[in-house]
C-alpha cells in the first residue's frame, strides 16, 4: 500500500517525490510507459458507450453499492469512462483513490472505512462531497501488464464485499480490458492500410478480442446473482438468460432463441413489450420499482411484483442492437406492505366510526395526537381543531377542572383511571354547558413494559341519563310528600320509580362496559397483526437479528393475550345483552356437551369427573352450556400440576325457604335445582369471596394460572338470567365448591 509524501501527494513506488519533480528513475520510466500505453487506446475524453455503462450498472447491482466507476489515470487526473451513480467525469489525480489502485496491478484495493484510514482521512472526497466511506477497486491491467486505471465501487457507508462479489468485480475488470483491446484493435485496423499479412493478424486479434469479450459478457450474465437476460434486436430475441430469470419466467430454457412475445405470450396487454420497444427506439434506459407482472409459471397464471431496469446496448456505430434486463422479485415485500397498509386503514376506519369518543394525548403538554369525530362532538370542536394542540390550549375552559392532573397521575403511575358521571364544563355551540361523562384514561405503550408514550381517552356522554335520574329522584320526593289520601297511589308509583331507577343503574353499568363490548370489532385486525408478525418471523426473521425477533415475539404474545381477553369480553356481553330463548333443557345433555368441549383439557390433565343425574329445567341451552363449561374448566385448571384433578358434580332439589340468605332469586318458583361442583384444587381465600364474581377479578397470578377474570362473571350472569343464584365456598389449598340454584318450574 502507498502513503502520502510530504507534499500531500501519493508516493510513486518507493520514490518520495511529487510527480512533476520525479528524477529519471526506473519508477518514473515505468509510469511514462504506462501513460503511453493508456494513450494508445485513444479512450480518454471519448463519448459514453453503452457497453461500459452496462458493466458499471452490473457492478453496482452485484456489489449493492450506489456508485460504480470505470476510471483511467493519466499524468494529472483520473477520468471516468463510465460513472454510474456519480455526476462528475474526472477528478485531480492527487485526490484519486485509483492512483493507489494502479500501484499494484496484481491486487485489488479495498478500503472499508476511509474516515479512519490515514491515507484518506483528510481527502476532500472523504471530508466533502461525495463523502466516500467505502471503496473497492480492481486494476485494469492490459496484456503488457500496465495498470491503466480501475473498475471500482463506492458507498457512503462502511461495508465489506463477499468473496463472490470481489471475484465478479475481477471478471468485469477483464471485460473492460477486453473492450479496450477491441477498441485498440479497431483503431489500428481503421488507421492502418499496411500489408495484408499485418492486416490479417490484426483482424484475427480483433475477432479473438471480440469473442473473448462476448464470452466474458455472457459469463457475467450467467453468474449474476440477480435475474438478468439479453434481448437482441427489435424482435427482442431472448439471446441470454441466467437461471434466476429462467426461474421467474417458469418455462425452462426452451425460451432461449425465441422472441419475447412468443416465449411469454401472457405479456400481451401488459406494458412491458411497449416499454422495451420504446427503449430500443429512444436508446434511453428505463427503471421501475414494485411493478406487477402476470406470468404463466408452471402452467399457473400468477401476479408477481418486480424492481427492474432495461438498459440499451449500442454497437460501435452508436446504434442500439440489444437490451439488457435486470430484475428483482419483490412480491413478498409488496404484499406484506399492502396487507399492513390495509390493516392500518381498517383500524383507522374503526377509530373514526366508533360510537364513543376516543382521543390520544401525548405525554408532552398533553398534545392531541388523534381524536375521532364523536370525541370532537362531545367537546364541541372538530378533530382538526384539536389535533396538534395541547389539551388546555384546545379546550381552555377545562383549566382548573382537574382533568390535566388526572392525566399526569395516569402517566406517573402507569395505571388506568376510570370515572363515571363526572361533571365537565365545556363550550359547545358557543356557550358554556355542563355535561356528565363516563370516561377512562388508559396509559398508551408501544408494547408490553415499554415506556408510556401517551394517554388514550374513552368518553361517553351520559348527561341525559343523569338528568333523567335526577328528575326521577325529584319525582320520588314530590310523591312522598303527597297526602295520606294518595298513599296507595304513591306507594305504587314509588315502586315503579324504584324499578325504573334499577333499570337505569343497569343501563349505566352496561354503558360502563360498552368500551369493552365494542372491542369485539378489534378481532379481525388482531388476527392480521398476529398473522403478519408470524409472516415477518418466517420470511424475514434471519435478517432482523435477535432484537427484531424479540420485538416480534412480544408483539405476537401481546396479540394472543388481547385476543383471548376480547373473546371473553364478547362472551360476557352476549350473555348480558342478547334476547333469551327459553325451552326445556336436559341438564345431563348440556353437561355432556360441555365436557366434550373440554375433552382436550381433561385428557391432558387426566382429570376424573364424577356426575350425578341432573333434571330437565326451563332455560337457554347455550347459556347453561357456557355456565357448566366455565365451572368445570376452572375446577380442572385450578388443580396444581402433578396432581390429578378430581371433580364431583352433585344435584339435589330444595325449596325456596332452604335457599341461602345471600341468594335472592328473581324467579317466583318454589323449588330449585341445587347443583354443586366441587374440586380438590388450590381453592381461594374466603376474604375475597365478594370479588370472585366481578369482571377482571383474579385471585391468582396470570403466570401461575392463565385466564382473564371474566369466566365467573359470565356464570353469575347466566344464573341471574335464569332467575337463580350462585354461591362459592373454599378451604385454601384444599379445594372449592361452587353451588348453582336454578328454578325448576319457571324462569325469569
Amino acid at each position: 500500500m502507498s502513503e502520502y509524501n510530504k507534499a500531500g501527494k501519493p508516493y510513486m513506488g518507493e520514490i518520495d517525490l511529487p510527480m512533476n519533480e520525479m528524477n529519471d528513475t526506473s519508477a518514473q520510466l515505468d509510469e511514462r510507459k504506462r501513460i503511453d500505453a493508456l494513450k494508445k487506446y485513444n479512450i480518454l475524453d471519448s463519448l459514453p458507450e453503452a457497453d461500459y455503462d452496462a458493466i458499471t450498472q452490473l457492478a453496482s447491482y452485484i456489489c449493492q453499492t450506489p456508485v460504480a466507476l470505470i476510471s483511467f489515470v493519466d499524468e494529472k487526473r483520473q477520468w471516468f469512462k463510465s460513472h454510474h451513480g456519480f455526476d462528475k467525469i474526472e477528478t485531480s489525480r492527487e485526490v484519486a483513490f485509483c492512483a493507489y489502485n494502479i500501484l499494484d496491478p496484481s491486487t485489488p484495493l479495498v478500503v472499508e472505512d476511509a474516515r479512519v484510514d490515514e491515507r484518506f482521512a483528510n481527502n476532500p472526497l472523504v471530508t466533502g462531497d461525495p463523502h466516500i466511506v467505502f471503496y473497492a477497486g480492481v486494476p485494469l491491467v492490459n496484456t503488457d501488464g500496465y495498470a491503466l486505471g480501475s473498475l471500482c465501487v463506492i458507498d457512503q457507508e462502511k461495508r465489506q464485499l463477499t468473496e463472490e462479489q470481489l471475484t465478479a468485480l475481477g471478471l468485469m475488470s477483464r471485460q473492460v480490458v477486453s473492450l479496450l483491446e477491441l477498441r485498440k484493435a479497431n483503431n489500428l485496423l481503421s488507421a492502418s492500410q499496411e500489408q495484408s499479412r499485418v492486416e490479417g493478424i490484426e483482424k484475427d486479434k480483433t475477432r479473438a478480442a471480440l469473442a473473448d469479450s462476448e464470452a466474458l459478457f455472457r459469463m457475467l450474465i450467467e453468474e449474476a446473482s440477480v435475474a438478468t437476460c439479453l434481448f437482441m434486436g427489435r424482435e427482442l430475441i431472448i439471446d441470454i438468460a441466467n437461471q434466476p430469470m429462467i426461474d421467474i419466467w417458469g418455462k425452462g430454457r426452451a425460451v432461449l432463441g425465441k422472441p419475447l412475445s412468443i416465449a411469454l405470450p401472457e405479456l400481451e396487454g401488459q406494458p412491458f413489450l411497449a416499454i422495451l420497444d420504446e427503449v430500443f427506439t429512444s436508446g434511453v434506459p428505463y427503471e421501475a420499482k414494485s411493478i406487477p407482472a402476470d406470468l404463466l409459471v408452471d402452467g399457473v397464471l400468477k401476479t408477481s411484483y418486480f424492481d427492474f431496469t432495461y438498459t440499451p446496448l449500442r454497437n460501435a456505430n452508436g446504434e442500439v442492437f440489444a437490451i439488457m434486463d435486470m430484475a428483482v422479485d419483490v412480491t413478498s415485500q409488496v404484499l406484506l406492505r399492502q396487507n399492513l397498509e390495509a390493516s392500518q386503514q381498517q383500524l383507522l376506519r374503526m377509530f373514526e366510526q366508533s360510537p364513543v369518543g376516543i382521543a390520544i394525548l401525548n405525554t408532552d403538554r398533553h398534545t392531541f395526537r388523534m381524536a375521532n369525530p364523536f370525541y370532537g362532538k362531545l367537546v364541541g370542536r372538530t378533530p382538526q381543531e384539536l389535533i396538534g394542540r395541547p389539551l388546555l390550549e384546545a379546550l381552555p375552559e377545562l383549566n382548573g377542572q382537574g382533568f390535566d392532573q388526572l392525566i399526569d397521575q395516569v402517566i406517573e403511575s402507569g395505571e388506568p383511571y376510570v370515572a363515571n358521571e363526572v361533571a365537565a364544563q365545556l363550550v359547545r355551540n358557543q356557550q358554556l354547558e355542563t355535561i356528565y361523562v363516563n370516561f377512562t384514561y388508559q396509559p398508551a405503550r408501544e408494547f408490553d413494559n415499554a415506556p408510556i408514550t401517551g394517554v388514550m381517552v374513552v368518553a361517553i356522554d351520559v348527561t341525559q341519563q343523569v338528568l333523567s335520574r335526577r328528575n326521577i329522584e325529584l319525582s320520588e320526593l314530590r310523591y312522598r310528600n303527597l297526602s295520606e289520601e294518595l298513599e296507595e297511589r304513591v306507594a305504587w308509583r314509588t315502586q315503579e320509580l324504584v324499578t325504573a331507577n334499577q333499570d337505569l343503574l343497569r343501563s349505566n353499568d352496561n354503558l360502563q362496559q360498552f368500551a369493552y363490548v365494542a372491542s369485539h370489532d378489534l378481532q379481525e385486525p388482531l388476527r392480521k397483526i398476529q398473522s403478519f408478525s408470524s409472516l415477518l418471523k418466517n420470511k424475514l426473521g434471519s435478517e432482523m437479528g435477535p432484537e427484531g425477533m424479540d420485538y416480534l415475539s412480544r408483539m405476537s404474545a401481546a396479540g394472543e393475550r388481547m385476543s383471548t381477553l376480547i373473546k371473553d369480553l364478547l362472551a360476557y356481553s352476549q350473555i348480558s345483552t342478547r334476547q333469551q330463548s327459553y325451552g326445556e333443557v336436559a341438564l345431563n345433555t348440556v353437561v355432556a356437551e360441555a365436557l366434550n368441549n373440554l375433552e382436550w383439557q381433561i385428557q391432558e390433565r387426566q382429570a376424573r369427573i364424577m356426575l350425578s343425574d341432573l333434571p330437565v329445567i326451563n332455560g337457554d341451552a347455550s347459556q347453561l352450556r357456557q355456565l357448566f363449561q366455565n365451572l368445570l374448566s376452572n375446577a380442572v385448571k385450578f388443580t396444581p400440576d402433578g396432581t390429578t384433578p378430581q371433580v364431583v358434580v352433585n344435584c339435589d332439589i330444595c325449596d325456596r325457604t332452604e335457599l341461602p340468605e345471600e341468594i335472592s332469586p328473581n324467579s317466583q318458583s318454589n323449588q330449585f335445582c341445587k347443583i354443586s361442583i366441587s374440586d380438590k384444587g388450590v381453592g381461594f381465600d374466603t376474604r375475597y369471596l365478594d370479588r370472585i364474581f366481578q369482571v377482571f377479578q383474579r385471585l391468582h397470578g396470570k403466570n401461575e394460572f392463565p385466564g382473564t377474570g371474566v369466566g365467573l362473571a359470565i356464570c353469575q350472569r347466566v344464573v341471574e338470567n335464569h332467575g337463580g343464584g350462585i354461591t362459592a365456598s373454599s378451604v385454601h389449598n384444599q379445594g372449592a365448591t361452587f353451588t348453582v340454584y336454578l328454578p325448576i318450574e319457571t324462569a325469569a
